[in-house]
């Protein structure tokens, strides 16, 4: 196995700080004019925390594609290994494994970083059958990562952390896990489509209509509701939530291989996972007999004069909307053609990965191709503005690989 270090900090965001919007399956920085390596390990990708054998809460930091969140631990109180297995979100051929390392901590805590770790793959998530893929000794700071030979796809990924740095260091903290390599796009149809067990009794209930993503969950022992609407971007499920009081956040939904719903759900800049299992029995939801909109961009312009659209996708440092854009485009087009007098303004936003100038710049040209496909569709050009925000105006963390993802959108707004 050949192992190597990666200690800059722009070595570190490269690998880290990833987009869903990438070229083909490629997956690039937004703010970088070089594609950065695939980190298929991150929520935002679709991975999630199978089990782990110590403080399982804290674990779902390790896939959160933010290196200064760690997972950690008292030594002497709990001696190592450490075990945590994630699966992908679907089988991959991996080109490496490794870790980001979470160097030096605050209070004086030397030699705390995980150290000797041993890397296994499995291509059923919950059949055991692990086998070794690579073992590394990896830097206290900075990406780890340890090449993998194995031909063969995995799906689920188990990191034994075996021991820090220091024998004597008091706490161990590990800050990523990383996996790296191809993993084909899923297309399942109705995929997200089904009803969720979120708490004792509360649920998520969601339709999907090809890229489309409605529904409405319960909150507070079922007693107040709120409604979803989103679209899937290559394979995970973007989507905006409004409570039945008002409130809005975004969040970023998954399926696992049991078929239950995982993610995380973002409100103001706070984080907090969101999903569960299938419902084993159907609760009655306000949206259960509701079908969904034939068209869910015009229905936001009629009820809200606004949507946030996660469907209009591009290559990386590009603003050519990718062809998987195709179906929102031509919801937008539609819309626009069923409501003649409606002005509207089109704005795009990307994550705070690069610089503010060339975030800027780019959100301006992306969101000016949106208006030009429409006007070459017959779309007065006098109807429609356009404006790049780039970074200033965040739904989520920029922080996070997720919060990043659900940054990065087409907004459109009624002008009149």
């Amino acid at each position: 196995m050949n192992i190597w270090s990666i200690r800059t900090v722009t070595a570190l965001l490269a690998v880290l700080g990833l987009s869903l919007v990438g070229s083909g399956s490629a997956v690039a920085q937004e703010g970088s004019e070089e594609a950065a390596p695939v980190d298929l390990l991150t929520a935002a990708r679709g991975a999630v925390l199978v089990e782990a054998s110590h403080k399982p809460r804290d674990a779902y930091s390790l896939i959160d594609g933010d290196p200064a969140s760690t997972w950690s631990i008292v030594t002497k109180r709990n001696p190592a290994p450490y075990v945590f297995t994630f699966e992908l979100m679907a089988p991959a051929n991996l080109s490496a494994v490794g870790v980001s390392g979470a160097g030096e901590r605050p209070g004086g805590v030397v030699g705390g970083s995980a150290k000797t770790i041993v890397i296994e793959g499995a291509a059923d998530p919950r059949d055991g059958a692990f086998r070794p893929l690579a073992s590394l000794e990896a830097g206290s700071e900075g990406v780890s990562l340890a090449e993998v030979s194995d031909p063969e796809p995995v799906q689920a990924l188990r990191f034994t952390v075996q021991d820090a740095q220091s024998p004597e260091a008091a706490f161990l903290y590990l800050a990523e896990v990383i996996a790296q390599g191809e993993m084909p796009l899923l297309e399942e149809a109705d995929r997200f489509t089904g009803q969720f067990l979120t708490g004792r009794s509360t649920h998520i209930e969601l339709k999907q209509d090809g890229l489309n993503v409605t529904g409405c969950y319960s909150e507070n022992s079922g007693r107040s509701f709120g409604t979803i609407e989103g679209s899937v971007v290559d394979g995970v499920a973007l989507v905006n939530w409004q409570s039945d009081q008002g409130i809005t956040g975004t969040a970023l939904l998954t399926i696992d291989s049991t078929g239950a719903l995982n993610g995380v759900r973002y409100r103001h800049h706070s984080r907090s996972t969101w999903g569960g299992p299938p419902s084993a029995e159907a609760a009655s939801l306000p949206c259960s007999a509701v079908q969904p909109p034939a068209n869910p961009i015009l229905a936001g312009l009629q009820k809200d004069g606004e949507v946030k659209i996660y469907g209009i996708l591009f290559n990386h440092d590009s603003d050519v909307p990718r062809s998987i854009s195709l179906p929102a485009l031509t919801q937008l087009q539609e819309a626009l053609e069923a409501e003649p007098g409606m002005v509207v303004l089109i704005a795009g936003h990307t994550d705070a990965d690069g610089s503010d100038s060339y975030n800027q710049d780019l959100s301006s040209r992306r969101a000016a191709s949106v208006v030009a496909w429409l006007t070459e569709r017959g779309i007065a050009a006098e109807r429609l503005g356009s404006e790049g925000r780039g970074e200033q105006e965040p739904v989520a963390s920029n922080k996070t690989a997720d919060g990043k993802a659900l940054n990065r959108r087409v907004e459109v707004s009624v002008v009149k």
